[in-house]
């Protein structure tokens, strides 16, 4: 899959809450219990002036250009200050970055929330915009049976309303998680269904973290999903922000407001 535009040269995670609407039986980062194998813990919310810091970091490091993938928890849920997501996603664009989110697309079962979420940010800035939704069977967000989505469906629709200039500013990728089951992946005619209006699929395997510790027997064998850590700046290429911290993996590298330590020039 290649991206639109500009493409990063940086990648950051950031994690706007613990909070989901979901409780799925593989998740590794929310609803699992203590989450003593996560630095997420219950309670846990960024607030809008972290993310403004944040930008500002990013804006720090020379000829940088930061893909910001939004996860929490699920980010839709997220609000401060009278702020949404759609906020978060708009500032970050107008920061002179790419922003990006990790839904479980139940905010977009309605569809006019869908239509103002999208035309929202149209009319605000035309930087692309990345939409990841998980959609497996681990997720209860579609309908077997019929191999269609009504997430997807009213994105679509939406898309189809979008001028035309402006339809090439938004992808929407359907991630998939997989087990060691042949058919585990989503049906072959739902993504021919969904790919004839751009949207894309890929599977990713099931991770042994959090409650898919219990199903350690669907786990596959591991692919090398994950790009190198390091990049040409001298700093790391993949961060992770939680709350005022700076992390590569569990482990702590720095603090919000002091980027700029992890990297030479």
């Amino acid at each position: 899959m290649e991206y639109i535009g500009r493409k990063p040269t940086n990648i950051m995670g950031v994690s706007l809450l613990h909070k989901c609407n979901f409780n799925c039986e593989h998740c590794g980062y929310i609803y699992v219990g203590e989450a003593e194998d996560h630095i997420i813990k219950p309670g846990y919310k960024l607030s809008w002036s972290q993310l403004i810091n944040a930008l500002d970091d990013c804006k720090s490091i020379p000829g940088s250009y930061w893909n910001m993938n939004y996860t929490g928890g699920e980010p839709t849920l997220w609000e401060d200050q009278g702020k949404t997501l759609v906020d978060v996603l708009i500032q970050t664009a107008l920061a002179g970055q790419s922003p990006s989110y990790n839904t479980n697309g139940s905010w977009f079962d309605d569809y006019s929330r869908t239509y103002d979420f999208f035309f929202r940010y149209m009319e605000a800035t035309t930087v692309p915009l990345m939409t990841f939704i998980s959609m497996d069977k681990f997720h209860k967000n579609y309908d077997g049976l019929t191999g269609r989505a009504k997430s997807l469906d009213n994105i679509v629709k939406v898309m189809d309303e979008i001028p035309e200039e402006w339809k090439s500013q938004f992808r929407t990728h359907v991630i998939i998680i997989i087990t060691k089951e042949p058919d585990s992946t989503l049906s072959a005619e739902m993504k021919a269904h969904y790919g004839a209006s751009g949207i894309t699929f890929g599977d990713f395997p099931l991770m042994r973290i959090g409650k898919a510790k219990k199903l350690v027997d669907q786990v596959p064998e591991m692919i090398e999903y994950f790009p190198p850590n390091q990049n040409e700046s001298g700093g790391p290429r993949v961060l992770v922000l939680v709350g005022d911290d700076y992390y590569i993996g569990s482990e702590r590298k720095g603090r919000l407001g002091r980027l700029k330590d992890l990297y030479t020039f």
